[in-house]
């Protein structure tokens, strides 16, 4: 028979700690496993008659769609800065060019061109308020400003679009992306 190591011991320690360690670890496994399942159509509950009522059944539970996903592939545009009219104009038609002008943005990430951080920043967070005050495509999307080296003067929009309504998340065909 071996010898039983004693409860003290580092051995123990360390076994005890790498098998709550594996526990922890299937644990996450299983919460990012069930996050990922896409969410499928729920049906509303509606209170069924009883059968002693004389009213007429109520309607059949109706699907409703669950919540829009996220193209996970950014259109990407170019405006000039300028005033609020010039640069809602500018991504107006860009939007309309690209056939996304009937779109919702989900998530905004623009990038203020300039030879300093802070004046490329400022241009990008000036087109984000443009573009919640006139778009209404726009209006509820979290929009972040950033800088990107470079002659001032251009700020570039990167969208991320909501799903269309019946679920589609494939990227717009006439969109073109800085990823690319």
């Amino acid at each position: 028979m071996s010898p039983r190591p004693r409860s003290g011991s580092p051995v123990s320690r360390t076994v005890l700690l790498a098998g709550w360690l594996f526990a922890d670890l299937l644990l996450l496994l299983l919460v990012i496993a069930l996050g990922s399942l896409p969410r499928e159509e729920r049906t509303s509950s509606t209170a069924s008659p009883s059968p002693s009522s004389s009213a007429p059944p109520s309607e059949s539970p109706s699907p409703r769609v669950a919540e829009r996903g996220l193209v996970l592939k950014p259109c990407s545009f170019t405006v000039s800065t300028g005033g609020a009219a010039s640069v809602r104009s500018q991504l107006a038609a860009q939007l309309r060019e690209a056939g996304v002008a009937d779109r919702t943005a989900g998530f905004v990430l623009s990038f203020g061109t300039a030879p300093q951080p802070e004046a490329g920043q400022a241009a990008a967070e000036k087109v984000n308020r443009y573009l919640t005050g006139g778009l209404s495509g726009f209006r509820h999307a979290p929009k972040r400003g950033y800088w990107k080296g470079g002659e001032s003067g251009k700020v570039r929009i990167d969208v991320f679009f909501l799903a269309t309504p019946d679920g589609d998340t494939t990227f717009p065909r006439r969109c073109h992306s800085s990823d690319d």
